[in-house]
Order: C-alpha cells, then structure tokens, then sequence
C-alpha cells in the first residue's frame, strides 16, 4: 500500500513538476502582491487580497487532491485576481491620496500591478489550457 502510493504519479512526474513550480510561483507571487499592498498602505485592498489569497490556497489544495473542478475554479480565482486589478488601477488608484510615510511610493503601484495582472492572466490560462496541469491535477501532488 505505501508502495503505491509512493509512486502514484510517477508516470506523469515531467508534469507534475511544472504544476508544481506553477503552484509555488503562486504562493510566492500572491504574497509578494500582499506586502505591496501593505507598504503602499491601501490596507483595504491588502485585506481583500488576503482573503482572495486564501481562498485560492485552499482551491489549490483541492486541486492537488485530484478534485477535477478545482482546476477551473483555481483559473477563474486568477481571473478575479487579475479584474480586480485592473479595476483598482482604473478606479480606485486615481482617488487615492499617498500617505505621507509610506514605505513604497505609489508612482510604482501601475507597474506592478500591471506585472501581476499579466501574470495573473496567464496563469489562467495555463490552468485551463494546459494539459500537464490537467494531468498532474487528475494525478494529485504535494508541493515537495
């Protein structure tokens, strides 16, 4: 029984590897875009995207139990990543007003935002599109 599942996905581990590093990207990108909000002190949207990201750690955590429609729901997760972006670049960040001691300053904001809204977007599209993701998800993998 331990033998098998030691080498569950061993005929599928090229894609298991690259859905793995998508997934760590994730992790990794989704804080990063976290802190940027906290030093630009938009504690508002610092805590939405708190939220929004654990919401898709544990769509993720689905998705790497082999549960089929946690894959979509993981890409529409980055596709509301990204609108929401693109709707705080349109609507919210020309209102706002730059805190004094802000640690970063917001003239940087459109420049990652806009990197992460890309990212975001791709990344969709791989989960949808990608057929190593597909077969890796149907598989199951932990991230190590």
């Amino acid at each position: 029984m331990l033998d098998v599942q030691r080498n569950r996905g061993a005929k599928h581990r090229e894609e298991i590897d690259f859905t793995r590093k998508l997934m760590w990207a994730h992790m990794i990108f989704g804080a990063v875009v976290i802190t940027l909000f906290l030093f630009h002190e938009v504690f508002r949207w610092f805590a939405g995207s708190l939220v929004w990201y654990g919401l898709s750690l544990v769509v993720m955590y689905g998705f790497m139990n082999g549960q089929k429609s946690c894959r979509w729901l993981l890409a529409l997760m980055f596709l509301a990543g990204a609108g929401a972006g693109l709707y705080f670049l349109s609507r919210v960040l020309p209102d706002t007003t730059e805190p004094r001691a802000a640690l970063v300053p917001h003239a940087v904001i459109p420049l990652w935002m806009g990197l992460a809204n890309l990212t975001y977007s791709l990344g969709a599209m791989v989960m949808v599109a990608n057929a190593r993701v597909r077969r890796a998800g149907e598989t199951g993998f932990v991230l190590w």
